[in-house]
């Protein structure tokens, strides 16, 4: 499953870059665009692999992001988000979130190169670094793990693809919708009997100012 999964988006990052490589050298006469702006939203994460009889849960996602875009037709995304992850189980009695700063690196292609409504398609590799985990039991309040790093490795890689709406409110200013799905390609427990991965499909809206 990982290794299709790797390899699925190898060959995607392969096509992306031989639509851009010729247009980037083909492009050193045009504006060079960068815009950066907040962006807020959910999370609704879960457990695969050995984890893949939990439940999603909701969490937050948020933070901000860099762009720089070439010819209108493609552009370059780093994101810097607080992103809640974890699962529940069948009945919700027991929850866990997995608190991450998470630093998607990502590609996007343009469906149209102007125009006020531009929407796109993207992928890319996620990076997170855990920076804590909390439990919760029935009714009771959420515990923080303190000793968390015995338990749960502190590093995280995986890979994102989704869709994104783009909309110019005003010059230079546009309103954005990212829809993606984060699949996680490393064990994010210690336990040497077991591996458990994340997922999770998020949902945010942001607002970007061309700089």
């Amino acid at each position: 499953m990982k290794k299709n999964i790797i390899t699925i988006l190898m060959s995607a990052m392969a096509f992306i870059g031989a639509v851009i490589l010729p247009q980037q050298v083909s492009a050193q006469e045009d504006d060079k665009v960068w815009s950066v702006g907040p962006e807020l939203g959910i999370n609704l994460a879960k457990y695969g692999d050995d984890g893949s009889d939990s439940k999603f849960k909701t969490g937050i996602l948020g933070g901000g992001f860099l762009t720089y875009s070439i010819r209108n037709t493609h552009a370059f995304t780093g994101k810097v988000l607080f992103s809640q992850k974890g699962a529940q189980d069948d009945d919700g009695d027991v929850k866990q979130t997995l608190n991450y700063i998470e630093v998607p690196v990502i590609v996007r292609l343009f469906f149209n190169r102007d125009g006020a409504f531009r929407p796109n398609l993207f992928a890319g590799p996620s990076f997170g670094f855990l920076t804590g985990v909390r439990n919760k039991i029935g009714d009771g309040d959420y515990e923080k793990l303190d000793d968390y790093g015995d338990f749960y490795n502190t590093f995280d890689f995986g890979v994102t693809a989704g869709l994104g709406f783009n909309y110019e409110c005003s010059p230079g200013t546009r309103i954005l919708i990212d829809a993606r799905y984060t699949h996680g390609l490393t064990d994010i427990s210690k336990a040497s009997n077991t591996s458990t991965i994340n997922q999770a499909i998020g949902i945010t809206a942001g607002i970007s100012f061309g700089i």
